[in-house]
């Protein structure tokens, strides 16, 4: 992978530093949950937002509307989806914006050269899998239901 400025952003080291910086975060909540008088050491930096994605399988199933499930009527579905994890899901990559409909920026937004997804971004890792779990609901539903048709 490769940033804005054209230099590597993945690599060996930048991995494994971020692997470390991840376990270190994951043993300071541990600690601080078994005991809440535990103050995390100077140099500790909470990590601001956590992230995952959920691929939409819009291709095994091309009939079916997946974003118009995702979102419900007037978007209500993805905002009680929101509401009830507390994270913030966002439905990004091929597909995602209709032709016409997006602004000439909207299509450089990073993530549209990807295949559809669900981008679900939180302060914590529960909240992501809340969040995660009421999408791969939804998508099971609507794949059983296009499977009974």
């Amino acid at each position: 992978m490769y940033g804005a400025d054209g230099k590597r952003s993945n690599t060996r080291e930048l991995r494994y530093k971020k692997k470390l910086e991840d376990e270190r975060h994951k043993l300071v909540m541990e600690c601080s949950k078994v005991n809440p008088m535990y103050r995390p050491p100077q140099d500790y930096r909470r990590p601001n937002r956590t992230s995952d994605k959920v691929y939409v399988p819009y291709k095994e199933f091309p009939e079916v509307n997946f974003i118009g499930q995702l979102l419900g009527p007037r978007g209500n579905s993805l905002k009680n989806m929101e509401s009830q994890s507390g994270a913030k899901i966002s439905i990004r990559g091929k597909g995602s914006i209709k032709e016409g409909k997006g602004r000439p920026q909207d299509l450089d937004a990073p993530g549209m050269d990807e295949e559809l997804h669900c981008l679900v971004t939180a302060d914590s890792e529960e909240k992501v899998a809340k969040a995660i779990t009421f999408i791969n609901a939804i998508i099971e539903t609507v794949r059983r239901l296009s499977c009974l048709e």
